[in-house]
């Protein structure tokens, strides 16, 4: 091979210059023993001569490079049929007077072996590349700049020509962007406002707080068994879909498909319809001529307004490929919503500890549904970890499953107020709640808190939330329940105090 002459030449002094500081000082050997050198390293056979020559006298045990030592170890070596003998090798090289100079010059000097080492490996790394047609030799350009810098520098060097050229590959793992780009565009967008997602309904607040159901985000409901995570689940966010006509996927593990479409009458006739129905008596059977035609006018407005919205998955088993399977069919068809009640770990992960797997899970389902994949609006019910259910909820409250809200966007948690949180008849008390609306007024137009009164005689329950990327955590919300028609009505914000957990 004909090198480019810059890659041969400037090598010649730094290899005469190595053998020179290790003749001198023969324990500097022991720092060489584990890289590789071959003939190839040096471009003079000189050099290597003499370098070799040094390894095996320090190998077998010679530590002083002296004129008779040399001659001697030299001179007890065996002749290689068909080699020239050492001897004779070394007599053409000139034998000790060649190296006995730079010996004396590099004694005088500090050890700069390792820098001289560097740069004949560079000139041997760029020989190589220039064997497999890697650098093009005819840029002298290009050249005269690797001969300048250090080797680790020819290394970055070539290892980011090596990425940019295969940067398009696995490309859509990695996007990236100049951070200052596109900056004006910024600016319009965000005098537009931040983007809503489909309200949810009848919840303006929350639809604040939350900026409604986005597209690519994952949202947890968190409540303890019983509370309501299916009741609010159907009420805020099924008849969102029915509002908004949005597709869904709707996939339930713990209560069957009737119980749903029982829960969807109940509260289509008592939301939409206003014609609230017991959902105790809806239960019991022996319907009277009124209870029939509040149910098959929610089943009129159900069809009329919802056939095909949504499809309905019965998971025997919670496995998230099923999950999978179900988004990556339906999505192309326009479903652009998932609900899971309930979120669990998936069960197919029997060697791991439940909150390993149900971190695994969550994990799995943010890949599906977010918005530079599927792009699916999800909502996701948990149970609140058993003990957990304090005064103030917070992300510790799903225990050692908390690594779940990593992924989420939005994380709301609920829970019933205890009877201390009412007060007295003057709404007092140590752990009375000052719950509270907001009013506008008149004259100045100033907003202003105004006191709101519980009921004893009336079921609450306060949401917290917890993490929300789209928000502020501050406030809670207080819902004004009645299970026995399924209606959660936002009635006031409030702050719970951390004490008392």
């Amino acid at each position: 091979m004909n090198y480019a002459k810059e890659f041969v030449e400037p090598s010649f002094l730094h290899e005469s210059l190595l053998c020179g500081y290790l003749w001198s000082n023969p324990n500097l050997y022991q720092k060489y023993k584990t890289h590789k050198i071959t003939r190839e390293t040096f471009t003079e056979s000189v050099w290597y001569f003499y370098f070799t020559l040094g390894f095996e006298m320090y190998n077998n045990g010679i530590r002083n490079f002296d004129d008779k030592t040399v001659y001697t170890y030299i001179v007890s070596q065996p002749k290689e049929v068909g080699k020239k003998s050492y001897i004779d090798s070394y007599n053409i090289f000139g034998g000790y007077e060649t190296i006995s100079e730079l010996m004396n010059a590099c004694k005088d000097d500090s050890q700069n072996d390792e820098y001289h080492f560097s740069e004949i490996q560079k000139y041997e790394s760029l020989r190589k590349l220039q064997d497999e047609a890697l650098i093009n030799v005819n840029d002298k350009a290009l050249i005269n700049k690797l001969c300048k810098i250090t080797l680790k520098q020819v290394q970055l060097y070539i290892q980011v020509k090596t990425k940019e050229v295969f940067a398009q590959v696995n490309s859509g793992d990695v996007i990236e962007h100049d951070l200052v780009d596109n900056l004006e565009e910024t600016i319009e967008d965000l005098d537009k406002g931040e983007a809503m997602g489909i309200p949810l309904h009848d919840a303006p607040i929350l639809n604040r707080k939350i900026k409604g159901w986005k597209n690519g985000s994952l949202y947890y409901l968190v409540l303890s068994s019983g509370v309501g995570k299916s009741s609010i689940a159907m009420e805020k966010f099924i008849l969102s879909l029915f509002e908004n006509k949005e597709k869904a996927i709707l996939a339930i593990n713990e209560e069957s498909v009737k119980k749903w479409r029982q829960l969807l009458l109940a509260t289509i006739s008592t939301k939409v319809l206003k014609k609230p129905i017991n959902r105790e008596k809806m239960n019991s059977g022996n319907f009277s001529p009124e209870m029939f035609e509040k149910l098959r006018n929610a089943s009129k407005w159900a069809r009329d307004n919802g056939q095909g919205l949504i499809k309905t998955l019965e998971l025997k088993k919670f496995r998230m490929q099923d999950i999978h399977n179900r988004v990556e069919l339906y999505r192309p068809k326009g479903y652009s919503k998932l609900i899971i009640d309930t979120f669990k770990p998936d069960r197919s992960q029997n060697d791991m500890a439940r909150w390993e797997a149900f971190s695994n899970s969550a994990q799995e389902l943010h890949e599906l549904i977010k918005e530079d994949n599927y792009n699916v609006g999800t909502l996701a019910t948990v149970q609140l970890k058993l003990g957990k259910e304090t005064r103030f909820l917070d992300l510790d409250s799903t225990g050692k499953s908390m690594e779940i809200n990593e992924v989420a966007a939005v994380v709301m948690m609920g829970r019933l107020l205890f009877d201390d949180e009412y007060g007295d008849e003057d709404g007092k008390g140590k752990f009375a709640l000052k719950p509270y609306t907001y009013k506008k007024d008149e004259l100045t137009g100033e907003w202003y808190r105004e006191p709101y009164k519980l009921n004893k005689d009336k079921k609450y329950l306060v949401l917290f939330l917890a993490k929300n990327r789209f928000g502020s955590e501050e406030e809670q919300i207080i819902y004004e329940v009645n299970y026995e028609i399924n209606s959660f009505k936002e009635v006031a914000l409030v702050k719970v105090p951390r004490y008392g957990n």
